[in-house]
């Protein structure tokens, strides 16, 4: 679709995409595409708003801040030494707790099969 303004009145307009299949009550003559007046409010919604950009992002969103802000303190938090040192103890000790829970149940796991062989054997006798 083409938007244009006329520049003595200041309406805006738009051209409607030429279609395929000729309507057969018009003859080929008048079958070039149509201009359509875009109502003045309509006009003002869509024009399209400046924005200051940064390296092709819009600089002046608040999501472009948020991230900005979010990465800089990550960026800080991965490069910092004390930090990585509770990052490493903190997944050690997880790890240690899941390989102990594992090892639970793997206890719980052989129990409960030694009773159900001890019960087969009892049924068998």
């Amino acid at each position: 679709m083409t938007y244009y303004v006329d520049p003595n009145t200041q309406q805006m307009y738009y051209q409607a995409p030429a279609q395929d299949k000729q309507n057969t009550t018009e003859p080929a003559a008048t079958a070039e595409p149509k201009v359509y007046a875009v109502p003045q409010n309509a006009a003002l919604q869509q024009a399209p708003q400046e924005t200051s950009t940064f390296l092709g992002l819009d600089a002046g969103s608040a999501t472009f801040w948020k991230g900005a802000i979010l990465g800089a303190g990550v960026a800080l938090l991965v490069t910092n030494e004390t930090v990585q040192k509770a990052v490493i103890k903190t997944v050690s000790k997880g790890m240690a707790a899941a390989s102990a829970g594992v090892e639970e149940l793997k206890e719980k796991f052989e129990d409960a099969k030694a009773e159900v062989e001890a019960e087969a054997a009892g049924k068998k006798s």
